[in-house]
């Protein structure tokens, strides 16, 4: 029997909507209880290679505003199309475990990259190869964990802070991710 899988992802995309071009996705597997790594993907896509850009003005000017210079190294950095992204990152779901009900897949609010996941390898016929039971919260956890310690959710996230890692950049925010879920699993696991 196949040990248990927890995963974080991460994408960067050009807009809010489901159907949204997903620009670079992140993603680690973790031990959930030491933050061990144990396999890692990191893909981006070059978005020239996409005949139909699905960009929302808000995320651009969103992007813009926080930091165009990530933007446009990531942006440069790209290969292939948001399609074969996509059929990357399921052929490394697919590969790390033998039966994907095992695969827990974290996102900081599944609403959004769980969800835009699913939907677009839905929409692509290869569907979406996680247990309908083992999408996980980021937000649910650091928000229970929060309540438990008595401090605010910016104070909970402070302690995990790492100057080291690029904010918005899908691959630092997956490693703070991790750091800050074994954190506050710990914490709520152990007395």
């Amino acid at each position: 029997m196949n040990k248990r899988i927890d995963v974080m992802v991460d994408i960067e995309t050009l807009g809010k909507a489901s159907d949204a071009t997903i620009f670079q996705i992140a993603a680690i597997a973790f031990d959930i209880e030491t933050g061990e790594h144990l396999a890692k993907f990191n893909q981006i896509a070059n978005i020239e290679e996409e005949t139909y850009l699905r960009v929302d003005g808000s995320t651009l000017k969103w992007w813009l505003n926080t930091n165009k210079e990530l933007l446009t190294e990531l942006l440069n950095k790209g290969k292939g199309t948001p399609e074969e992204l996509l059929e990357n990152f399921h052929k490394w779901l697919t590969f790390i475990s033998d039966d994907t009900k095992n695969i827990h897949l974290w996102g900081n609010g599944i609403l959004f990259d769980n969800k835009m996941i699913q939907q677009q390898l839905d929409d692509a016929y290869l569907g979406y190869p996680i247990y309908y039971k083992n999408d996980r919260d980021v937000r649910t956890l650091v928000d229970l964990a929060g309540k438990k310690l008595g401090i605010t959710e910016k104070e909970l996230k402070d302690k995990y802070n790492d100057d080291t890692l690029t904010h918005h950049d899908a691959f630092d925010d997956v490693k703070y991710q991790i750091n800050l879920v074994v954190g506050c699993y710990n914490l709520l696991i152990n007395n």
